[in-house]
């Protein structure tokens, strides 16, 4: 088996893999927007459902950053395998990179999580924003009507706790790009 062909075969395990965690990932939104639709529906009747709000929506958003950790890495070896590929045929035969970088987000580029802000802004940032957004009203509705009922101090910290947990995990491993400088080391070996 030729170079080439091996590379073609990793590629197309990538592809796969992608479209994978992409339709995870649109499985996983729509389902915890129907679980939190439906928990502030029946919070209406019973206040106790507050106290799963919070937990839904850090439940959710780890969820989802899962799904794009696996997204962020299948494009980046994707692109490594295209440009290795070129390279070797010295010519641009896959140019798939290029366009996902230019109509998705630059997957080199810092970002949130997926979400590229400035002049790199696209739909796929709004809709990673807009979905961020939900569930972080979600998060507030609950931790509003917990604090106001206040019924356990400590349920509250332990959400106030788990929530500094998630987040400081999630900025060092995506915004600080700590997943991404690791791919790198990898690919300047």
């Amino acid at each position: 088996m030729n170079e080439i062909t091996l590379l073609e075969n990793q590629l197309k395990r990538m592809r796969s893999m992608n479209k994978f965690y992409h339709l995870q990932f649109l499985n996983d939104v729509r389902y915890f927007f129907l679980i939190g639709l439906l928990s502030i529906i029946f919070s209406f009747n019973n206040e106790k459902v507050h106290y799963l709000l919070p937990l839904i929506s850090l439940f959710g958003s780890v969820i989802l950053a899962f799904h794009a950790y696996y997204l962020i890495f299948s494009r980046n070896y994707s692109e490594y395998i295209e440009k290795k590929i070129n390279n070797t045929l010295n010519k641009d035969a896959y140019i798939t990179h290029k366009l996902e970088n230019r109509y998705f987000f630059p997957i080199q580029d810092k970002k949130i999580v997926v979400a590229k802000l400035g002049k790199d802004f696209s739909w796929f940032s709004f809709v990673t924003l807009f979905i961020t957004f939900y569930g972080i009203v979600l998060y507030a509705y609950g931790m509003y009507n917990i604090f106001k009922t206040l019924n356990s101090i400590y349920y509250f910290m332990f959400i106030i706790l788990l929530t500094l947990v998630t987040f400081i995990t999630g900025y060092w491993w995506f915004i600080n790009n700590e997943g991404e400088s690791r791919l790198k080391s990898v690919y300047d070996e």
